[in-house]
């Protein structure tokens, strides 16, 4: 019986009645991609296939960009050739461990217009990683002080990764303050479970964890030793050295100037700090794609502020504000270079200056409706190039931006990325069309 089966499949392919396997195989692929179209129409059935490998710029540098949800209208810009990791930003937790599902950041989170982004960054090879935040003290006091919370964060933040077929999350929890080092234990704790428990159930994720630059210097709850040990990686939030409370115009992440007695802290300091008591290549080095704008007397650097009063108020954890002539105000990339130029007629006598110890520039203009002068500093290809540089000089893991969509129409920050890092080892762009 077998034999004759045998010979009737030799003649039946002999006429050509059998469809070879190859064609069969991709029909029962173009079926199964119908049917799942059909079931799921606002899911990309490649965003199934996740986690990706681990992918690092041809310099082998991590690339690592914030995307806050705020800007998920202006993420036009973004090169997924450049980019390695992109962070969605955020969805808070709640004091209990639960996820705050009536939160915007957890509504743009599960919408089509997200699942299309982390669609198309996967097509390039780019991680996809959900940011989890905590930026009230009490909360994450309550987080820490409860096991079981700690249990509700870790499963339902698991749940979210794998329903979005993404790879990983990053933990921003900013604490104000030292709580003393039991919070820094607990907290260290609550790192290592959710890394072991996100690896087991998610293969290839990666967990990274947000600190301030002078984690170091002041701990509060970070104890880098041992998160850089659990971890995969930590990205040092290389900014807000200065901030729109400043009594002085200094730039927010001054690269030198600490050791000669200018600033009280700066970029380079931290990054020696953090390489004392952790691995290089564990660390991500955050760089602001944003600046404050201060009022002034006269534009130099460390000019005194003329704070007059402030009009800006805090929900969650991001900062809203109001543009008042005479208030400090953070301002992105893009909005502060298509205010300060020649061709606006609202502003005048536009000059720049350069600070050799922050290593970076500032842009200044006399606002004649308040009569006082403004500046800021902006970090810029020029800068930005200083900067990761040392990065690379320091064997770095990579850089990170905060945040992408600050750049919206400009194309100057990829292009000093791509020249220093090149595009992704994993990609070639030019077949991904």
């Amino acid at each position: 019986m077998w034999l004759n089966f045998k010979e009737e499949v030799k003649d039946k392919l002999r006429r050509r009645e059998y469809k070879p396997l190859l064609v069969v195989f991709f029909e029962v692929v173009l079926i199964l991609v119908f049917t799942f179209s059909l079931i799921n129409p606002n899911k990309d059935i490649f965003s199934l296939i996740s986690p990706i490998p681990v992918t690092r710029a041809s310099s082998g540098n991590e690339v690592f960009g914030f995307a806050p949800y705020w800007k998920f209208d202006n993420l036009d810009n973004i090169d997924f050739s450049v980019l390695t990791t992109f962070a969605y930003f955020g969805i808070p937790v709640n004091p209990d461990g639960s996820l705050d599902t009536t939160d915007q950041g957890y509504a743009t989170f599960k919408s089509d217009k997200a699942s299309q982004i982390f669609s198309k960054a996967h097509k390039y090879g780019t991680k996809v990683v959900l940011t989890l935040t905590q930026m009230d003290n009490a909360s994450i006091n309550s987080l820490m002080d409860s096991k079981d919370a700690q249990n509700t964060t870790i499963n339902e933040a698991i749940k979210e990764v794998k329903s979005a077929g993404i790879d990983g999350v990053n933990i921003d929890f900013e604490y104000v303050g030292n709580p003393g080092d039991d919070y820094k234990n607990k907290f260290s704790e609550f790192v290592y479970n959710f890394v072991q428990k996100l690896h087991r159930e998610v293969p290839n994720s990666r967990l990274t964890v947000s600190v301030y630059a002078s984690s170091v210097k002041d701990p509060k709850i970070y104890d880098i030793p041992r998160i850089a040990k659990y971890s995969d990686g930590i990205f040092m939030m290389a900014y807000d050295f200065a901030t729109s409370t400043s009594d002085e115009a200094i730039p927010t992440a001054p690269l030198y100037g600490h050791k000669e007695g200018k600033y009280w802290y700066d970029v380079a300091t931290a990054v020696e700090d953090f390489l004392k008591i952790m691995p290089s290549n564990k660390l991500i080095l955050g760089v602001p794609w944003y600046g404050y704008n201060y009022p002034v007397n006269s534009p130099s650097v460390k000019a005194s502020v003329n704070q007059g009063y402030y009009t800006y108020y805090w929900y969650r954890y991001r900062r809203y504000s109001e543009y008042h002539s005479n208030s400090s105000v953070a301002q992105t990339y893009t909005f502060a270079n298509d205010l300060i130029k020649e061709s606006n007629t609202s502003i005048e006598k536009i000059t720049t200056g350069w600070d050799q110890y922050g290593q970076v520039g500032y842009k200044a203009y006399y606002d004649s409706d308040s009569g006082t002068w403004r500046m800021i500093f902006l970090e810029d290809a020029k800068s930005m190039s200083i900067k990761y540089d040392f990065a690379k000089s320091k064997n770095l893991a990579g850089v990170g931006i905060w945040a992408l969509g600050f750049d919206e129409g400009k194309k100057e920050m990829w292009t000093v990325l791509k020249e220093k890092f090149g595009q992704k080892l994993a990609v070639n762009a030019a077949e991904i069309q």
